[in-house]
């Protein structure tokens, strides 16, 4: 016994692993993380950066916020002014951007947002704002362009009610590009009070693209909603799924959603979601808060 207890304790001087320890060829692919270093971004990751130019700046750091590398938002913060006129959209940032946003963080989403505007040397002031709406009614052309740059200053907190407000009126614009536009950007701002305007659209839209790709994405995936916002939705997407009237492709990604939304594994049937929310919905959504709270206070 005493022999035994010897050899675990001099292996743990040395810092050998336990018995039963995940480690080398007992490594699964399935399951929980199993942390090899620290998530802190080193100092010599830091010190690589500082010496890179400002393009490849933007990239490895995007790169090390969607490795979720503690600090690497923190950096791109602090460092996007200088970036703006100084970078451009390469191959590789494309690819990075579009695995940030398709990632489960919303830090990491919002530093994307940053960057993008960065890329377009687009400054977050109510000046910059005036500009954009102006020219998304002055210049068909560049209109979606400029909705789509509006969403993002919206969503840094740059003229939220006045552009939200505007979004609105866009969504139910005769052109179906700008309403897709529209309710993308209305998608990315990240609000509560966004939430009724994307189950309107999902709903109500006359163009699948921008019921599917911009509101029901908006609401399930996409977008700047925390997992709580999205909860949101689901009363009235148990009723738009039971709106005989809707095409059944529609009410099937409606089913699609409730069922990312909530992380149930129902069936197509309204009268199963109804009963699941009256009783779960509540206890769901401030289960959502308080994860989110729990790892906003981690280190």
């Amino acid at each position: 016994m005493w022999c035994l207890l010897t050899i675990l304790i001099s292996g743990l001087a040395l810092g050998q692993s336990m018995p039963n320890e995940i480690v080398g060829e007992k490594l699964p692919l399935p399951g929980r993380p199993v942390h090899g270093t620290t998530s802190q971004l080193s100092e010599v990751e830091r010190d690589m950066v500082d010496h890179m130019p400002a393009q490849q700046q933007a990239e490895r750091l995007l790169q090390y916020a969607i490795s979720h590398h503690r600090g690497a938002t923190d950096e791109i913060k602090a460092r996007v002014r200088q970036w703006r006129g100084q970078i451009k959209q390469t191959d590789s940032l494309v690819t990075l951007m579009d695995v940030a946003m398709n990632g489960d963080d919303l830090r990491v989403r919002a530093a994307c947002f940053e960057i993008d505007l960065a890329v377009a040397n687009l400054a977050k002031t109510r000046e910059q704002a005036d500009t954009l709406l102006e020219l998304a009614e002055s210049d068909p052309q560049r209109a979606e362009y400029s909705i789509w740059y509006l969403g993002r200053l919206a969503n840094r907190g740059v003229e939220v009610d006045r552009i939200h407000s505007q979004l609105r009126v866009w969504a139910h614009a005769e052109n179906e590009p700008v309403r897709l536009r529209a309710v993308s950007a209305i998608g990315d701002i990240g609000t509560d009070d966004t939430v009724p305007d994307l189950v309107e659209a999902f709903h109500h839209d006359p163009a699948f693209r921008v019921r599917i790709d911009a509101a029901g994405c908006g609401l399930a995936h996409c977008g700047m909603l925390t997992r709580a916002q999205r909860m949101q939705a689901v009363p009235g997407l148990i009723e738009m799924v039971e709106d005989k009237k809707l095409d059944a492709e529609t009410v099937k990604y409606g089913y699609r959603a409730l069922r990312e939304i909530t992380d149930q594994a129902l069936g197509d049937e309204p009268a199963l979601w109804r009963e699941w929310y009256a009783a779960h919905g509540a206890v769901t959504t401030e289960r959502f808060r308080q994860f989110q709270k729990a790892m906003e206070s981690q280190p």
